[in-house]
């Protein structure tokens, strides 16, 4: 499918680390405050929160990474 040897980073390749270093802040800093049973209760609650839309940008995160894999087409 593809070659790490061939690969350069780009600008999805930003963007989506980015997304997931962004992402992950969040949940982290929220069990360092509240705590576990918390933190379960924001994931599972119906309201949307903090950490439902951290799950989403770390789904987007991933997303750009994998379309950073794509080939390049280059006009020159």
């Amino acid at each position: 499918m593809f070659s790490l040897k061939s690969y350069k980073p780009n600008v999805l390749t930003a963007f989506g680390i980015i997304f997931l270093i962004s992402a992950a802040i969040v949940p982290i800093q929220n069990l360092i405050v509240w705590g576990p049973d918390f933190v379960y209760h924001f994931y599972t609650s119906s309201e949307i929160t903090a950490e439902k839309i951290s799950i989403g940008v770390i789904v987007l995160g991933i997303v750009f990474i994998l379309l950073s894999f794509r080939k390049q087409i280059h006009v020159e």
